[in-house]
């Protein structure tokens, strides 16, 4: 490759699908022209993270504000290899995953946060990827420090498939694995992406928080445009029945189980173990002082 000076190429992509086809906004990417390498730079206006991707004789670094820009490496990607969407990239050649390296790294203060801890750790399983994986063996191989109790086995998962899209499963979304088992198909965002995890709601269906009681769109009590994640449209489902019910994002958010469906009354109700549980100890006894409960009452 020629020394020529670094190029400034526009990209056209769509920012829903993050694919090339149905363009609705523009990338611009630094083109750096190195001995037999090709090099590509994006630069956001708020750099919180960086990502550097090797692969073969390709290198991009993204300097992102935000993690759902990690996508971009494949808005770049699909330019490179000139094709139209992700499923086309996959396709544009036999992938060596062992060849496959990414970095995701703060800048900030140095931390990631969980969702990034575990994508750094499933973008480079090398050969590793489309096998099922015990989350032991995850947790112990790739040194996770997941500080969410939640963690592998509750919103990582769903997160990294329903926002960015990535092909990452458990037993409940994949029947052939076991109880604490965990795939990751590929490095790439074949699934639906759905970067705000916004919920697809019919035009005229009646949808609202059983908790707040208010509709997509209205502003809630707390002065919150009321919203609901894709998530919150899979209600969990009690045992074997088919009662539930939905929740917007801020009531799922600030009350998380301390509020459930109740399937016999159809109504709402407290969960006071889990309001218990994230109480502090302090607050907890003064609480039950104030019900005149003496520590022989708790103690028979």
């Amino acid at each position: 490759m020629d020394n020529a000076l670094p190029t400034t190429i526009e990209i056209i992509y769509n920012k829903n699908t993050f694919c090339l086809q149905n363009p609705t906004t523009h990338l611009r990417v630094t083109k750096v022209p190195e001995e037999e390498i090709f090099k590509y730079i994006y630069i956001s206006n708020k750099q919180n993270y960086k990502v550097d991707f090797t692969y073969k004789n390709i290198n991009i670094i993204l300097h992102i504000k935000n993690s759902i820009e990690i996508l971009l490496l494949y808005v770049i990607l699909q330019h490179h290899y000139m094709v139209n969407d992700i499923q086309c990239l996959v396709n544009a050649e036999e992938w060596d995953y062992m060849l496959w390296n990414i970095n995701i790294s703060s800048v900030v203060n140095g931390a990631l946060p969980d969702h990034l801890i575990l994508l750094n750790c499933f973008l480079n399983l090398k050969d590793n990827f489309n096998k099922p994986l015990d989350v032991l063996f995850i947790e112990e191989q790739y040194k996770l420090k997941i500080k969410d109790r939640r963690g592998l086995g509750g919103e990582r998962p769903r997160e990294l498939n329903y926002k960015f899209g990535f092909p990452y499963f458990t037993s409940s979304t994949k029947k052939y694995l076991n109880n604490g088992q965990r795939i990751f198909i590929c490095p790439f965002p074949i699934e639906s992406i759905n970067p705000e995890r916004k919920a697809i709601i019919n035009s005229g269906e009646f949808i609202k928080c059983f908790t707040c009681g208010t509709k997509e769109g209205e502003t809630n009590i707390f002065g919150q445009i009321c919203n609901f994640e894709k998530g919150h449209l899979i209600p969990m489902k009690y045992k074997n029945t088919i009662h539930s019910s939905w929740q917007c994002k801020w009531c799922n958010t600030f009350y998380k189980d301390k509020i459930i469906w109740n399937n016999v009354t159809g109504k709402p109700e407290f969960n006071c173990y889990a309001v218990m549980r994230d109480t502090q100890k302090k607050n907890l006894i003064c609480f039950i002082k104030q019900l005149g409960i003496s520590a022989d009452d708790l103690h028979p």
